[in-house]
């Protein structure tokens, strides 16, 4: 592998319109890549293009793998996050803007407000694919607006536009009144709403009104920039290396999500959706430390996954341990039962809302939705569908089987952008301390947040999305409340990794999500790419042209550690690749793709399987120097005692249960040849990656 250029000391934000000086020359891929990135200065309003090498584009692929490679050279150590010199940037996948199959995603990446850590995020929405038809693999911004702003990109044409009009405005609002001056079928949309305009560093950033970068506080980051939109309009096409034998690999993949299934796969899709009387059943499979037997199964999947999405997995998430309720104290076996409650929440009494199916854009699975509630207190109208972390966070976790009001909290959070894995986890801090009497009514507004009272938690959610009244208090999440609260009863309820609240997947149930939460670049995240498919479902590794002892060693038992940092690795830097290549993690459910045979279609490389892991090492290794430049070390990342058992559950199929989660971190620590104490990179790694000069200060 060709080594990567080190760090410029001359940024190209003093250039314009120039490749970047200390940027190697070299002829672009033949297909697949743009090799430009486009710089925009906020404070000068200005604009500039950059030139990227085929060198790098190869070694890191597109996504937040370039996006990891421009930060870590162009972003000063230290910087602030809500400051003007902050830069984020939105990149685009190397598969993006093609139709390919599960492409319909766009990313978006920076140094987080909210943990001060490497920060990315991964939404659907068309914006990665316009910046791509625009001749672009990214954007990238920096800088501070004197006023409020839209950005706007018209094939490139960078216009700075007054958006004094939508300030103030919800995403909705926003979107459509920018979709009345542009064509909403060829524009991608991101806005944010009231709650990234007050900077809460859970804001998040709307796409395409539907799709949400939550995490991590990007909303602010917009928000502290005075930059309330950005809209991207292209009509050119980054051509294909071979367009022919693209087409005909995306027609393969797409061949068996249009095919009829039989009465065996309909039976099977039956039997893998929740039933009420098997409450059971899946409390014993986790008591007996099985597999649940979901994986390799592509047509009962696909059927599944297409009609319910994530929404499937809610009721028997609760009923076996997987999801957390009542902000990690409860069992949903007993305190939010599948057969009385949790089914009220879940797969078909979801399906009752729809409306019509949603997808991010080039996807053949379709799994999200658009739902309404005709009416009564939370009547709304062609919101998104409230999916497995939502359904979790604002009911099983709050106790709370009112499905309409979830509904309701999920479109606050869209409406006013905020990210509801953060806001429903806060409130559930807030509603201990409520019931412990640490907080009182008086305090709350008058709001009494009680366990399963819906009426609150839907107000609560509106206070915090607009900072009103004790809303201002929460709405930086849980770390923060519990900070300014003082109190050690609540930074006992303040469940959190480094300031992120984790998801809604109990790392006693799948040890491998656990290990995520505290060794991935980004704390408290279940979407950076782990072990736990396979560990908990069987998912086999979708790398069939891989080295079979790699193969091989992606496959590990439930209960046992043996095996386990070796199969995060694995299974990680294949997430990092996947997500580089600009495609959905969900690609992986229903069988994988053939992913370096359609980058080599694409691009005109001859990429293998192996060369593709070794990409997404390269990219995580990127991911985690950024923090270690920061001054961030492994043991700043804490998994909270509720997570590990250390404050063991009483009751339910994980009742005693705990998990040595600094084992598994050191493990993945050894396997990524990472110091444990410092987070150095071996220099031998580094330089196998040919990554060597670019982290010279940080490999030994």
């Amino acid at each position: 592998m060709t080594t990567m250029p080190p760090p410029e000391a001359d940024p190209p934000g003093n250039h314009d319109n120039d490749r970047a000086p200390g940027t190697p020359p070299g002829e672009r891929a033949a297909g697949g890549v743009a090799g430009k990135l486009l710089w925009v200065d906020l404070s000068e309003k200005r604009s500039w293009e950059e030139v990227v090498s085929p060198e790098v584009s190869r070694a890191f692929l597109g996504g937040y793998g370039l996006g990891a490679w421009a930060l870590y050279r162009n972003l000063e150590p230290g910087t602030d996050p809500l400051s003007a010199d902050n830069i984020f940037g939105i990149v685009a996948g190397t598969l993006t803007g093609y139709g390919t199959p599960f492409s319909g995603r766009s990313q978006i990446v920076s140094r987080s407000p909210l943990t001060g850590t490497w920060a990315d995020s991964n939404s659907g929405g068309a914006i990665a694919g316009q910046l791509k038809r625009c001749g672009y693999d990214g954007l990238f911004v920096r800088g501070c607006a004197d006023s409020p702003t839209a950005l706007i990109i018209r094939d490139g044409k960078v216009s700075f536009e007054d958006a004094t009009d939508l300030w103030g405005l919800t995403t909705f609002e926003a979107t459509d009144r920018l979709a009345e001056r542009l064509d909403r079928e060829k524009t991608g949309f991101s806005v944010i709403g009231p709650a990234g305009e007050k900077q809460s560093l859970i804001a998040a950033v709307i796409n395409d009104r539907y799709h949400a970068w939550g995490r991590q506080g990007f909303g602010a980051i917009l928000g502290s920039k005075k930059l309330k939109a950005i809209a991207v309009q292209g009509s050119g096409q980054v051509p294909l290396a071979h367009p022919a034998a693209f087409k005909a690999l995306c027609e393969e993949i797409n061949l068996p999500y249009r095919e009829a299934h039989s009465l065996l796969v309909r039976f099977m899709a039956y039997v893998m959706k929740t039933n009420r009387f098997m409450g059971f059943v899946y409390r014993m499979i986790t008591k007996l430390g099985l597999k649940l037997p979901v994986g390799g199964n592509q047509a009962p999947m696909i059927r599944t996954w297409r009609k319910m999405g994530t929404t499937s997995a809610v009721s028997v998430s609760t009923e076996n341990g997987d999801a957390p309720v009542k902000n990690w104290t409860g069992a949903g076996s007993k305190d939010f039962p599948l057969s009385t409650k949790a089914y009220k929440v879940s797969d078909e009494a979801v399906q009752r809302y729809i409306d019509r199916s949603l997808s991010c854009g080039d996807c053949p699975l379709v799994c999200k939705g658009v739902v309404s509630v005709k009416d009564g207190a939370y009547k709304t109208d062609q919101v998104r569908r409230p999916d497995y972390e939502t359904l979790c966070g604002f009911g099983a976790n709050m106790l709370n089987d009112n499905l309409e009001s979830v509904v309701m909290c999920h479109h606050i959070c869209n409406n006013y952008g905020m990210d509801a894995v953060s806001a429903a986890a806060t409130l559930g801090m807030v509603a201990e301390l409520y019931e412990k009497g640490v907080l009182t009514i008086d305090e709350l507004d008058g709001v009494d947040l009680r366990w399963g009272n819906a009426e609150a938690i839907v107000e609560m959610t509106r206070k915090m999305a607009t900072r009103e009244g004790c809303g201002d208090l929460f709405a930086d999440g849980s770390a923060k409340a519990a900070e300014r609260l003082g109190t050690d009863g609540a930074r006992e309820a303040a469940v959190h990794v480094h300031g992120q609240e984790p998801a809604y997947h109990d790392p006693k149930f799948s040890m491998s999500m656990g290990t995520g939460y505290v060794a991935d670049p980004t704390p408290g995240r279940h979407t950076t790419g782990n072990a736990s498919w396979n560990e908990s479902f069987g998912m086999k590794l979708p790398l069939p042209d891989a080295k079979p002892a790699t193969v091989e060693a992606a496959s590990v038992g439930l209960r046992s550690y043996e095996g386990k940092g070796e199969a995060q690795r694995i299974w990680s830097n294949h997430h990092q690749a996947l997500n580089g290549s600009g495609l959905c993690m969900f690609s992986q459910l229903t069988g994988g793709l053939p992913y370096s045979r359609l980058i080599n279609a694409a691009t005109g490389w001859d990429m293998t399987d192996d060369e593709f892991l070794d990409a997404g090492e390269r990219i995580q290794n990127m991911r985690h120097a950024f923090n270690v430049r920061e001054g961030i070390k492994p043991a700043d990342f804490k998994a909270h005692p509720r997570m590990t058992g250390e404050v063991p559950l009483k009751h339910g199929p994980l009742a005693g249960v705990k998990v040595d989660q600094q084992k598994l971190k050191d493990m993945y620590f050894d396997a990524m040849d990472w110091d444990r104490e410092s987070g150095r990179v071996s220099a031998d790694r580094a330089k196998a990656l040919g990554i060597e000069e670019t982290l010279a200060d940080l490999v030994g």
